[in-house]
Parts: structure tokens; C-alpha cells; sequence
């Protein structure tokens, strides 16, 4: 500011207290300097002086000179006017004020024809409640606030329903038929490139929907790959004819071998009776070489054992044709899960001694197999004289099994062994938001040393498919499941489900405490579109799962239009060392690929078959109807605030299949132990079905999905409770003579043919240890672990009884 200051003109009394002025605009107060004699009030003459004096007038406030002043200021006094002066006065000056102005006159003038109708100020309320209405309305409608519609929950849990109908709108078949073409653009065999490549894929695909702790777990296995492999044969005439082999004439974990000059007997599927009665007729005979000529049956494994079992040097397996191609070549696996799954070379570390006979047929084929196309096995066939005995080939085809002499066969099978060879499984996540420590694992299989377009990839693509739709949802209303979801692809399973046994193995304790289902989604393919009895026309998929999921599987189907088959598991894959250790697994499955019907683990198996499938609308709406099935039922296990145990269904299952056992074998064995507790287990069932109908009468009927946070404690324990009966139904010595498998109530029967008199199918999936020991004609050891499933069953139901404080939830 800039002032100066001008001495106070001569002025009579009456003006004395006059204050001067400066030349800034701002009003100063000053004192002027007077005598300290006072003049006398009756002395009129006052001083007149101006003579201006010596030294300035003293202020009362200090007033700095503005030239000296701006080098005095601070760096934020600078900045402060700076902003006053640039912004603050030109925005008051030139949008403030001006809008006050117009916003004055606009008052004015809505006051003023206001007026006419009535109190301006009563109106003016009255027309700013119906336009705050009107916004209140738009807002709630185009869902920019959270409201139940919005967010897709309704109180404290998510609305599946509303999850559901935007998730219908979120299938990408394009991006489905992008990955499975991909995935099959190469042979991925385990450990190979182009499994790398694939993993790679697989991998970039959770990253890139958002999953956390997207990781590739490697674990080194005993693996094995097409080498050198010849099969010749000599005629009567003893000329040496070859068969045109290839590398696709391999079977993963055959052992390597040759033989020279060995006989060739044809023998069916090799069936224990099929042996035998080649056995019977001499036309096999203990201490002579000889090579089985084998139609592939469905449990090949069993087949590999039979034929060790009854002195095989060597299989021959004859493939099936594709439609009118009688050249293809299937691959099967030839690991033997009977005894454990996993790495071939090493031993059981599930925490159990491994008894010696175990390892007399350790997970790895001690002969060498070798398949063929039908084309050369029919060649093989004629080759055979009518002696021997005749063998029932399927498909009601009697051929003779020729005999010793008859055909002789130089076999040499040389594979690449790598003993230990790097196999990864990759492994996504979706964290919960309430028990955190709890997970479902959604999982499919993904090597295949063809291209495997049906087998194993349209069960891949599915997984990357059901990952976006979550994550579309998750994105989208801002959900996260109650508890955790585990996304995994599995390596090595043709080297005897190497990948997820390593991963059980070595991850157990952690894997039971958290995981309580698991869903195997590799064995999918497009169901065939028929009309059912049901009036279902969608196609047919298979189930099997653990009996206390039976019941919601069953219900879970009204929306879609699948015919769904319901039952126990009963076949292997990777999903067998979680069954081993009680943990509930579900396969889900189309019929074809379940069988492995061809082209399945074939050449064949390309990308331009599925393809040309998905050029029919039927085709198309039938996949995007079973990502959406998928994605319910496993919204449906992870999200409901209750677990879908069904306790009662558990008992009645298991009680069916002891009367079926006890009807295959009258008088044999005593099942009261058994009986006992699963009485035991019915009255809890039905505490738990009490407690679930009171929980959602109050929750759902009365609180609009207001949970009470004492009854969200209890609703946690009841949940941890329910999680802990499956891993409880094992034995820690596991079953006589294959200690792998932990689960004395359901696992695989070693060999699986039926012993009962009675021609009924029989379960080869329950009770295990009782099955073997029937086989085995030892009603003493079926005995006992009849006795040992009782104990297990009661013992199990006391502690969920007794475990009431188990409730560390975050």
C-alpha cells in the first residue's frame, strides 16, 4: 500500500480532535503531540502554529511503508495474495456475484407470478417437495444407490436371483470358443511346451479377471513320453510281419520292455473270469511267456493288474473305432490308482507306514502295454487259429482266444523316462468376506498328449469361463462370497493324477481344515439334446458326489432344462486323493466324455469337431446354460449362509447301501455297530434340520436377512461342525493292504467285479475294506471292518455332539 503523510493544517478549537487523513484508502488513528500544559478553559487564545515539528508524529498503529514491505513478506503471504488476486476476485467478480444477480432476479420474478396464485412462500415449499421427489425417484430407479436390486443382496447376504439374471447377460461364447481353441491348437502333455504354453495361458487368464494369489505350484514327478516302440508277428510260415507303429501307440507309465518270439492269446477285457478261464482250459499256463490281446475295457488299470496278476508278459489293447476310422489310436493312462494316486517313484507320505506288499503294485505298470488301432488288432485276430477257448469281445462278438504257438509276437516298447520332471498345477483365488477360512475348490484336469479338445480342454475352457462370470458379478455389484473359492488347474493327470495327489500330499492338514467340497468340472462336453422323460430336452448331465450333497444337487435343477442323474462317485480322476481323505468331492459330467468315447484320447480329438457343434443355436444355448449351472451350484455352496449338509440324506444313503450289502451277502456279516451309529447320526440330522428351519424363519421370514450376531455365531459353529464329518470318517492306518486311502466309508474297491450270487450291480465305491475283504473270501477281516465303520460313525457323531466352541471366524 502506498500512503504519505501530510501535517495537520492550522484549525480552531472547535476542530482540535479533527483525525488527518492519508492519501491509501485506509483510516488511521493517530495521537497528536500538545504541550503537557494544558491550556487554561478561560484563555481564549490558542497556538496557531503550524510550523511543523522536528521529528514525525508518533502512531498508535504502525504503519509500514508497502514499497519496503514486499521484500519483507513471506513465501506463503506471496502465494496467499496471489491467489486472492488472480483467483478469488476474478471468480467472485466474474461468476459469484453475477450468479447471485441472475439467481435474485429468477426469485423475483417466480415470487412475482407466485404471487398471483398465492403465498409465495408457502409455494415455493410446495414445488421443492415434487421436485426432490421426482429426483429421490430417478436415483432409487437407475440404481445408483446401493438397494437391494443394485447390489444384488438383501440384508446382511446376497440375492442369488438377481446375481443369477445379470450373469445370464455376462456369458461370453465367443471368449468360451477362443480358449478352447487355443488350448487345443497343441498336444500338452504333461510337462511338455506345449503345456507350458497352455499353463502360461491359463495363468494370464486369472490375472487378468482379478484373481488373487494367481500362482503355478510345480511339483517333480515321475513322467514318461513316446520313444522307440515295435510290435512284429510271425505267420505260419514263420514271416515276420511289422506293424506300422507310431508315437501315438503309447500308454503314459507303461513300464519299457521287450520280448522275442512270445505267444499271442486273446482274451476279451480280461476280466478275472475271462482269465481264469483261459487258466482252466490250459490254454494259458503258469511258468509259459505269453502277450494278452485286450479290448479296451472301462477301468484299464484293472485290466494292467488282472493280466500281472495271472502272469502277463505284456498287453496288447485295441482301440476303438471313431465312426468309420478304424486307425485311430487311443492313449489311455496305465498308472494303477488302486493303490495310491501321485508320483510313481516315490512313497506314500500321507502320513502312514507303507506296508511291503503296497509297494508289489506301486501306482506304476510292471509290464509293458502298448496300444493299436482296431484296423491292426482285427489283423492280430486273424491271425489266431480256433483253438483255445471262445471269449465274449463285447458287443456280443465271440472270438477264439487261439492258443500257445498259435501267433508268435516280438514286442520292444522304449519310452523317455524322466524320473523327475517338472509339473505345474496353477491355482486363483476369491477371498471371502465372513469364514475366511473356509473354501470350495472348483478344478479341472488339463493335459492331454493329443490335442484334447473334448478331453480335457472343453473342461478348462469352462473353468476360464466360470472365472470372468464371477468376477463380471464380483465387478458389477461389488460381491464377494461368504467363504473362499479356489480355482485350479490340474497337471499330470495322466501320470496318475500326479498333480493334485502332490498337492494333498503336501499341503493335508491346511487342505482339511479348509476345503469342505470340491467341484471336478474336466470330464464336461456338450450333452446330446433329446427329449427326456421329464420333459427335460437340454441334454443329460451325470453327478456323482459325496451323500451329504446328494439333496442339494437334486434341487438345484429347476431353472435349467438338464436331465441331472445323481450318485455316488464312482470312478477315478483327480479328484481321488481329496475322496481318499474325506473330503466331499462332486464330478460333474457329460455321459461321452466321462466314457472317453471317441475321439476322446485320440488324434482325433481336435478343435474343428466342437466347433462345427457350435454352429447350432441349440449347441450354443445348451453351453451357456451349463456355465450358468455351474456358476449357481457353486454360488450356491459358497455363498449360502448355511452348507448345503444334508445330514438325514447322509444316513439314509449309507443306511441303503449296508442293506444292499447285507441282501449281496445274507448271513454273512453283522451291521449292528453300523446301525447304531447312524441313529446316532439321525438325531443330530435332525437337530440340524430344526435348528436350519428356525434360523431362516427368523432370518429370512421375519428379518428380511438381518442375521442377530449371537445367531450368526451359532450359524458358524453349526457350518464348522458340518465341514469336519467327512475328513472324521477316516481311519489313520486307512484300508488293509493300501494304507493311501484314509476313507472307510466311501473309495474304490481294488478289484472291481462282483463276487455276490445274486447278478445285482453292486458298489464298488462303499465301504472299501468290506468290499476287498469279500473279494478276498476273508469274512473275518470283512468282519472287522464292518466293526471299524460302526466305531468311526459313533465316535464321529460324539465329537460334532461335544465341539461347540470351535467358532474362530474372522
Amino acid at each position: 500500500m502506498r500512503g504519505s503523510y501530510q501535517p495537520v493544517p492550522s484549525t480552531n478549537l472547535e476542530h482540535e480532535n479533527t483525525i488527518p487523513t492519508a492519501s491509501s484508502s485506509h483510516t488511521l488513528l493517530m495521537n497528536q503531540h500538545f504541550d503537557d500544559s494544558l491550556p487554561d478553559s478561560n484563555n481564549n487564545s490558542i497556538d496557531t502554529s503550524t510550523t511543523p515539528p522536528t521529528e514525525p508524529p508518533s502512531y498508535e498503529f504502525d504503519i509500514e511503508d508497502p514499497r519496503n514491505d514486499i521484500h519483507k513478506r513471506t513465501h506463503l503471504q506471496r502465494v496467499s495474495i496471489g491467489f486472492q488476486e488472480k483467483i478469488l476476485e476474478p471468480l467472485m467478480e466474474n461468476i459469484i456475484h453475477p450468479f447471485f444477480q441472475i439467481s435474485k432476479f429468477i426469485q423475483d420474478k417466480a415470487d412475482y407470478y407466485l404471487s398471483k396464485i398465492g403465498n409465495p412462500f408457502i409455494l415455493r415449499r410446495f414445488f421443492y417437495i415434487i421436485l426432490m421427489s421426482f429426483v429421490a425417484y430417478y436415483v432409487l430407479s437407475s440404481g445408483y444407490l446401493l438397494n437391494e436390486k443394485a447390489s444384488g443382496s438383501k440384508g446382511m447376504f446376497s440375492q442369488h436371483d438377481i446375481l443369477f439374471e445379470y450373469a445370464k447377460k455376462s456369458v461370453d461364447l465367443a471368449k468360451f470358443e477362443r480358449d478352447l481353441e487355443y488350448i487345443s491348437s497343441m498336444p500338452h502333455g504333461s510337462g511338455t511346451k506345449g503345456d507350458s504354453a497352455i499353463t502360461r495361458y491359463i495363468q494370464d487368464s486369472f490375472d487378468n479377471n482379478g484373481l488373487k494369489l494367481v500362482r503355478e505350484m510345480g511339483y517333480l514327478v515321475y513322467s514318461n513320453y513316446p520313444g522307440n516302440v515295435s510290435i512284429s508277428y510271425y505267420d505260419n510260415e514263420n514271416e515276420k510281419h511289422d506293424l506300422k507303429l507310431s508315437t501315438e501307440n503309447f500308454n503314459p507309465l507303461s513300464s519299457n520292455g521287450k520280448l522275442s518270439k512270445v505267444s499271442l492269446i486273446y482274451a476279451g477285457k480280461g476280466t478275472t473270469n475271462d482269465l481264469q478261464n483261459l487258466k482252466d482250459s490250459k490254454t494259458i499256463e503258469d511258468g509259459k511267456d505269453y502277450v494278452l490281446l485286450l479290448q479296451y475295457d472301462k477301468l484299464v488299470s484293472q485290466q494292467v493288474l488282472l493280466a500281472e496278476k495271472f502272469g502277463a508278459k505284456a498287453v496288447i489293447f485295441i482301440s476303438e473305432p471313431y465312426g468309420e476310422n478304424i486307425d485311430v489310436v487311443q492313449s489311455k493312462p496305465v498308472g494303477l490308482p488302486q493303490y495310491s494316486t501321485g508320483d510313481a517313484s516315490t512313497l506314500n507320505r500321507f502320513g502312514s507306514v507303507v506296508e511291503e506288499k503296497d509297494l508289489e503294485f506301486w501306482r506304476l505298470a510292471h509290464i509293458p502295454t502298448i496300444p493299436i488301432s482296431r484296423r491292426q488288432g482285427q489283423e492280430l485276430l486273424s491271425r489266431l487259429s480256433s483253438g483255445g477257448i471262445t471269449v465274449d469281445g463285447g458287443n456280443n462278438d465271440h472270438i477264439h482266444s487261439g492258443k500257445m504257438g498259435d501267433v508268435l509276437v516280438d514286442l520292444d516298447l522304449q519310452t523317455n523316462v524322466r524320473e523327475k520332471h517338472f509339473v505345474p498345477n496353477v491355482v486363483g483365488k476369491i477371498e471371502g468376506r465372513e469364514q475366511s477360512d473356509k473354501a470350495i475348490i472348483i478344478a479341472a484336469s488339463r493335459n492331454s498328449i493329443n490335442f484334447g479338445t473334448t478331453y480335457p480342454n472343453f473342461g478348462t475352457a469352462a473353468l476360464l469361463s466360470i472365472v470372468q462370470l464371477f468376477q463380471e458379478v464380483k465387478y458389477k455389484f461389488g460381491w464377494k462370497p461368504l467363504r473362499n473359492i479356489y480355482f485350479i488347474s490340474f497337471g499330470g493327470s495322466e501320470f496318475n493324477y500326479a498333480g493334485s495327489s502332490e498337492l494333498v500330499e503336501q499341503r493335508l492338514t491346511p487342505l482339511k481344515d479348509e476345503i469342505y467340497s470340491l467341484i471336478d468340472i474336466s470330464q464336461l462336453g456338450i450333452p446330446p439334446s433329446e427329449k427326456y422323460e421329464n420333459g427335460k430336452t437340454g441334454g443329460k448331465l451325470s453327478i456323482e458326489t459325496h451323500p451329504l450333497l446328494k439333496k442339494f444337487f437334486r434341487n438345484r435343477n429347476a431353472h435349467l432344462n438338464f436331465d441331472i442323474s445323481v450318485d455316488n462317485v464312482h470312478h477315478y480322476g483327480d479328484w481321488t486323493p481329496f475322496l481318499a481323505n474325506g473330503i466331499p468331492v462332486s464330478v460333474i459330467s457329460s455321459d461321452s466324455t466321462r466314457n472317453r468315447i471317441t475321439p476322446s484320447e485320440t488324434s482325433e480329438d481336435k478343435f474343428e469337431l466342437v466347433e462345427k457343434m457350435l454352429e447350432s443355436e441349440q449347441n450354443q444355448q445348451t453351453v451357456k446354460n451349463l456355465l450358468l449351472y455351474l456358476l449357481h451350484i457353486s454360488m450356491e455352496l459358497i455363498d449360502d449362509p448355511l452348507l448345503h449338509f444334508d445330514i438325514i440324506n447322509y444316513v439314509e444313503d449309507i443306511d441303503e447301501r449296508l442293506q444292499r450289502l447285507e441282501q449281496a451277502y445274507p448271513e454273512k456279516l453283522n451291521f449292528t455297530s453300523v446301525i447304531k451309529g447312524l441313529l446316532f447320526w439321525k438325531k443330530i440330522g435332525n437337530e440340524w434340520t430344526s435348528w436350519t428351519q428356525g434360523w431362516e424363519n427368523i432370518v429370512w421370514s421375519h428379518g428380511d436377512g438381518i442375521e442377530p450376531s449371537l445367531l450368526s455365531i451359532n450359524r458358524w459353529t453349526w457350518n464348522k461342525k458340518l465341514t469336519n464329518i467327512g475328513r472324521r470318517t477316516c481311519s489313520p492306518a486307512g484300508i488293509p493292504n493300501r494304507s493311501f486311502y484314509k476313507n472307510i466309508l466311501f473309495g474304490p474297491t481294488l478289484i472291481q467285479e462282483d463276487r455276490s450270487k445274486n447278478g445285482e450291480d453292486v458298489d464298488f465305491w462303499t465301504f472299501p475294506g468290506v468290499m476287498d475283504a469279500i473279494y478276498d473270501d476273508d469274512w473275518k477281516r470283512a468282519q472287522e471292518q464292518i466293526d471299524l465303520i460302526g466305531k468311526v460313525l459313533h465316535q464321529s457323531a460324539a465329537l460334532f455332539v461335544e465341539e461347540t466352541n470351535d467358532i474362530g471366524y474372522k
